[in-house]
């Protein structure tokens, strides 16, 4: 079957490169080959953006998302907590209340981008649709915007850990993947399984905000001696209480400096719980 739609692709693009040719409208050798391989993308795997619904997928192997939805990742907030990163109303302030309170162990918790717009979209298709696929991408947001020399000093790169049920139930586990990404495209060592999460816990996104700290107390173990700098990677942050316990845990471990980077922070603005936007938070 395949064999016959690729040959009818084919003949379709030679009858029209004729035509082209007999009006004098000569293709490009490179401009045909992206021609014929966007005609055979779109007879063979028929694509919307995974994000709005709606563009073509025109660029294979960009992971399903059009380019305008790509383009239009929103910008971090310009005004934020210089610690944990949550968007601040006052004018001047430099941490939230929560920091000041209870300082967190890691030095910094930064994201790419909020969690709205198609940086939502993306990362919800991401979670919960089974594109996996999208982990290199996303690194590459992630490292574009949040790369700074004082990070590239990290001796390793590593992931906040899922529950197994999680794992279990997608198949794969996002925060790991995109940490995997993020050590590639900074040419990092990636530690898998430096954190290991000691107990089930429930969905950060189920509960609300009051309850999250209590929720992941004390989850999280580090396995073996954690190295001098560690960078820890999420998919997304609410409330950071994850960010916290797990790198409380790399501290305890012997690491002297954590950075956390996410790929989107939630406010509480942004967060809607029936959404679900994340098993950490």
């Amino acid at each position: 079957m395949y064999g016959r739609r690729a040959r009818a692709v084919s003949f379709r693009f030679r009858e029209r490169s004729r035509i082209a040719a007999r009006k004098g409208d000569a293709i490009p050798a490179a401009t045909a080959l992206q021609r014929i391989g966007r005609a055979a993308a779109r007879y063979f795997l028929p694509s919307r953006c995974l994000a709005c619904e709606i563009n073509p997928v025109e660029e294979v192997f960009r992971g399903g998302v059009c380019s305008a939805c790509w383009r239009a990742i929103p910008e971090p907030a310009t005004s934020a907590c210089a610690v944990c990163g949550e968007p601040l109303a006052a004018e001047g302030a430099e941490r939230c209340g929560r920091c000041l309170i209870h300082p967190p162990s890691f030095r910094s918790l930064r994201a790419a981008a909020p969690y709205r717009g198609s940086a939502r979209s993306i990362l919800l298709a991401f979670k919960f649709r089974g594109a996996d696929y999208l982990g290199p991408r996303l690194a590459q947001v992630v490292v574009g915007r949040l790369a700074r020399e004082e990070t590239l000093s990290a001796s390793e790169v590593t992931a906040v850990p899922a529950t197994a049920r999680a794992v279990r139930r997608r198949g794969y586990h996002p925060a790991e993947l995109l940490a995997e990404a993020v050590a590639k495209e900074l040419g990092l060592s990636f530690s898998p399984r430096r954190l290991r999460k000691i107990r089930e816990t429930s969905r950060q996104s189920a509960l609300a905000l009051e309850h999250r700290r209590s929720n992941v107390e004390g989850a999280f173990r580090a396995e073996g001696p954690s190295p001098e700098t560690v960078l820890l990677i999420d998919d997304v942050a609410t409330s950071a209480w994850t960010a916290r316990e797990c790198a409380r845990a790399l501290v305890a471990a012997g690491a002297g400096q954590v950075d956390v980077w996410c790929f989107a922070r939630a406010s509480r603005d942004d967060f809607d719980r029936d959404e679900k936007p994340s098993d950490s938070g």
